[in-house]
């Protein structure tokens, strides 16, 4: 299983470092949005980690499966950055005025391993029963549709959601100079 935690860290940080960049290289492509960054807010931070976890659920289901935990792990895996990454960026942002870039980039693969031990350590339990296969399947939908919706759809006056950058919220336009 630590194979699985150090190739399933890598590939988030990996996918999540080039998606950072895909939308612009795109041209701005919509379809490119659902997975790529198309800012500088949280929401898209925590964007990019999801794919890097969606494209590894679509590998490790295959070998991985069978386990009965296995959508429990893999939904409890999709929550940790949503959490992870707000509380240590926005924790650090408490005591320094500005952001730092190696620690925001520490911040992201803190928060792919911990999302991949999390996913390790629930296969590695005692299977679950039916409730959790329930719990693990509404956390699953939730987590998928927010990550399909919330770019296009936003949620205004919310800090997760506002570029720093251009205060402007999903894919919006930047103001004409």
């Amino acid at each position: 299983m630590w194979i699985v935690l150090l190739a399933e860290t890598l590939v988030v940080t990996i996918v999540g470092s080039l998606l950072h960049f895909t939308y612009k290289w795109s041209k701005e492509n919509k379809f490119v949005a659902i997975f790529a960054a198309v800012n500088e807010s949280t929401w898209e931070h925590i964007k990019l980690a999801l794919s890097g976890i969606f494209l590894c659920t679509l590998v490790d289901v295959w070998l991985l499966g069978a386990n009965p935990n296995y959508w429990l792990a893999r939904s409890v895996s999709f929550l940790v950055p949503v959490v992870v990454i707000p509380i240590l960026f926005y924790g650090y942002r408490n005591f320094v005025p500005h952001t730092i870039l190696p620690v925001d980039i520490l911040i992201f693969v803190v928060a792919a391993f911990l999302s991949t031990l999390t996913f390790v350590l629930i296969l590695q339990a005692s299977a679950i029963g039916g409730w959790g296969q329930i719990l693990s399947m509404v956390i699953s939908i939730i987590i998928i549709a927010a990550y399909l919706l919330l770019t296009r759809f936003p949620l205004h006056h919310n800090f997760l959601f506002k570029d720093p950058v251009t205060g402007k919220y999903g894919y919006e336009k930047r103001k004409r100079r």
